[in-house]
């Protein structure tokens, strides 16, 4: 009985920790989440891709809510509207957090956060200086300036109206370059929730009525931070969009081509100037880019080329200027923090000219210098005598052993004299003593 007893115990204590176990799971498995996925550096290419593929798996693992941590100086404003669009679409509300503190939401910036259903900001961050600047990062009409301008303010005040925030202040953003502190945006209308982290703004969201077209009451308590930080891949595909990026890889690549069509078997600058020619095209390609900007960079590789033909230099001058023009004006974007830095361009554009000037002009030298085959070669050269010549004997010359027979008039050389090579008659060569001539 006893041990009929134990077993009976044994067999009630694994059902009861295997009910358990199966309540502790069916607990996890009710439990949300909340996917949090990092929006840091510019609003680029990278970034939207990285935006559309995080909230499709969010979507996919079915998120309660999605936390975008953002810092970002602006972008392109193509990216942006992108970035808007598929906030706007995901199934679930969206949380736009600036942070962490000391983080921005400028220019492009502002946009995103308008368009969350719920803006969040961390204590010490800011928002706004969203004034469009000129396409091109050059002066526009004055009409053209006003179109855009008021597009971008219009855009602004509907994302932030759309969602129960003050557009008023949305839109001094954009027309007076206005720019306040979480505080003061909270003050305003123009965010819905300070919070200082993660877990304080699901706190805070807990009971939100959200506004706009997924106005819901949220039910934050108990769901779990889930973060994800962009990967890898759009990490390096963000550093090659980057125009300045671009620029470099570009030129590198042309000049580096340049350099193996000059100079056919080196092998390693041909295959570099590909491999950087390749990726810099993959970049200029996310990119919206002028006609005049390629035009010129492919003029000033070919001027710079050209200089190697000519002793003037004007061609390789006017090149290595075509090379810094093309990089200003090759990237047609509309964001001060998303063009090419002008110092580096100069600085690559000179040289990068002055390398290639360089390279082609010693490789075209090198061609034009007259071909010595046979006996020629041999003239002037030095040798050291093998065999005492008297008047014959062996003199050791570029690395082979050859007849030798002493200048008319020499005396007898004796061996290890060094002699100079005068002529070639046949296989003998006819030489004379360096050291009876005086010479080192």
């Amino acid at each position: 009985m006893t041990r009929r007893a134990l077993r009976i115990g044994l067999s009630l204590t694994a059902i009861a920790l295997g009910a358990l176990g199966l309540l502790a799971s069916a607990g996890g498995q009710g439990q949300g989440v909340a996917y949090s996925m990092e929006l840091t550096g510019t609003i680029d290419p990278a970034t939207e891709g990285w935006v559309q593929k995080a909230l499709d798996e969010a979507s996919d693992q079915g998120a309660e809510l999605v936390i975008i941590r953002l810092d970002t100086p602006g972008g392109l404003d193509t990216s942006m509207r992108a970035i808007i669009q598929d906030i706007i679409a995901a199934p679930m509300p969206v949380v736009v957090y600036v942070s962490p503190d000391g983080a921005r939401a400028a220019s492009a910036g502002l946009f995103v956060t308008q368009a969350a259903d719920v803006a969040a900001m961390a204590p010490q961050t800011n928002i706004g200086s969203a004034s469009p600047v000129s396409i091109g990062g050059g002066d526009v009409d004055e009409v053209l300036g006003e179109k855009i301008e008021n597009d971008a303010a219009a855009y602004v005040r509907a994302l932030a109206e759309g969602h129960g925030r003050d557009g008023d202040l949305a839109e001094l953003m954009v027309t007076e370059a206005e720019n306040v502190t979480s505080v003061e945006a909270l003050d305003a209308g123009l965010v819905d929730i300070v919070a200082g982290s993660e877990e304080e703004l699901l706190q805070e969201l807990d009971g939100f009525e959200v506004k706009g077209p997924k106005s819901q009451t949220l039910d934050t308590g108990g769901l779990v931070i889930e973060r994800h930080d962009m990967p890898l891949q759009y990490d390096l595909l963000q550093l090659i969009v980057n125009p300045t990026i671009a620029f470099l890889l570009l030129s590198a690549g042309l000049l580096g081509i340049a350099v193996e069509i000059f100079n056919p078997g080196l092998i390693l600058p041909g295959s570099l100037g590909v491999v950087s020619f390749l990726m810099g095209l993959y970049g200029t390609s996310q990119l919206p880019v002028t006609v005049a900007g390629v035009a010129l960079l492919a003029l000033g590789v070919g001027l710079v080329i050209a200089e190697a033909h000519t002793s003037g230099g004007i061609l390789g001058g006017v090149g290595i200027a075509a090379i810094v023009l093309a990089g200003l004006l090759l990237y047609d974007t509309d964001s001060e923090a998303f063009e090419v830095s002008a110092p580096v361009v100069i600085a690559v554009g000179v040289l990068l000219g002055g390398f290639v000037a360089f390279a082609a002009k010693k490789v075209v030298e090198a061609r034009r210098r007259p071909i010595l085959t046979g006996w020629e070669e041999l003239a002037g050269a030095v040798g050291v005598v093998r065999q005492p010549l008297d008047p014959e004997g062996q003199v050791f010359v570029e690395g082979a052993l050859w007849r030798a027979e002493a200048g008319a008039g020499e005396a007898p050389i004796p061996r290890g004299v060094r002699v100079r090579v005068e002529s070639v008659d046949g296989l003998t060569v006819k030489v004379r003593a360096l050291e009876r001539e005086g010479d080192s």
